[in-house]
């Protein structure tokens, strides 16, 4: 689903270069699940927005669902995001003047992808039923983190890329959400790669890599 192959970026300051990834690699199969680790500034949200086309590589190649992506111009990357592959942010990004339900829908809307039956189990499993005609401002953390998660599943992706997902939250509610988020990630066969600096949060996912120095080296993988 997703491939780097000798990926290497580097940001030119004034101060000196800072060379986040060098010649990486990774392959991320279809239907699975990863965790990116590493310290703070390692460049982990660096990557993520490398395979989201929101930043480019100085070097090496991107695969996407078997389309070369390291070349795409603006449009077909935003076909891609449209289409194929899907964002959570730490900070939740909901429309503030939108109900939770036409943020849940909103996504999916653009890309002409209303699956009614979807839409009824999402609520459902996310247990947003009761607060379908709130706002964003009148939801908790752990609330608006589901409805996020919510909105990017309606979306049906192939490939979901999710940095931080559970940062601004508790731990009782990080638990909550990793777990409907990753069974959800599950059911509906989409492929998760999540960066995170939380050992506790990568444990829920079927593969962990290590992103140090430049480079992605496998931390554990187990059975799925």
């Amino acid at each position: 689903m997703l491939t780097f192959s000798a990926i290497s970026k580097t940001y030119y300051q004034p101060d000196g270069d800072i060379q986040v990834l060098r010649q990486a690699d990774l392959h991320l199969p279809a239907g699975q699940t990863a965790a990116l680790l590493g310290e703070s500034g390692c460049g982990k949200s660096t990557l993520l927005h490398l395979a989201a086309g929101l930043d480019q590589p100085d070097s090496g190649q991107i695969m996407i669902h078997d389309q070369c992506a390291s070349d795409f111009s603006d449009r077909q990357w935003n076909h891609l995001r449209r289409e194929t592959l899907s964002l959570v942010f730490q900070q939740y990004h909901l429309v503030p003047t939108l109900s939770v339900l036409d943020n849940l829908l909103l996504q999916a809307r653009l890309a002409n992808r209303l699956n009614p039956g979807l839409q009824q189990h999402l609520i459902d499993r996310l247990g947003l039923a009761p607060l379908l005609g709130r706002l964003p401002h009148q939801l908790s953390g752990g609330q608006q983190q589901r409805v996020a998660i919510g909105r990017v599943l309606m979306h049906q992706p192939r490939l979901i890329l999710a940095d931080e997902p559970t940062g601004n939250l508790d731990e009782a509610t990080s638990h909550s959400v990793m777990e409907l988020f990753t069974t959800l990630v599950k059911e509906t066969g989409s492929s998760l790669l999540m960066v995170t600096h939380s050992q506790v949060m990568a444990n829920y996912l079927d593969h962990q890599w290590l992103l140090q120095a430049g480079q992605i080296t496998p931390v554990l993988a187990r059975d799925t």
